[in-house]
């Protein structure tokens, strides 16, 4: 690989890392994470799983309002999990580079 592709390359990679991060700070830190909380326990949404979870709401939901809120709180709810799950997969490989014997040239 040249060096223009390996500084993109790295520069890839370090805009992933990033990216990562930020996501994680966002589910993790406790402001950012009760702003999800919000947005999936609002009455609008009324995503099962927060505070104010109303299953008679839910069950009583019309054809159009299942279509449209329940997807809506599979995908943050997810993205809550992903976020976390990512970050923590990439503390441990940043560990397992860093502290292991391995030497690179």
């Amino acid at each position: 690989m040249n060096k223009k592709g390996q500084k993109s390359t790295i520069g890839f990679a370090l805009l992933t890392v990033f990216l990562i991060l930020t996501l994680a700070l966002v589910a993790t830190i406790d402001p950012f994470k009760e702003t999800f909380d919000e947005a999936r326990g609002n009455a609008f949404l009324n995503c099962p799983g927060t505070p104010n979870f109303n299953q008679s709401d839910f069950d009583d939901d019309d054809k159009f309002d299942k279509l449209n809120k329940r997807p809506v709180c599979f995908v943050t709810g997810i993205g809550m999990v992903w976020f976390i799950g990512a970050f923590f997969l990439a503390s441990i490989m940043w560990l397992v580079r860093n502290w292991t014997g391995v030497k690179r040239r």
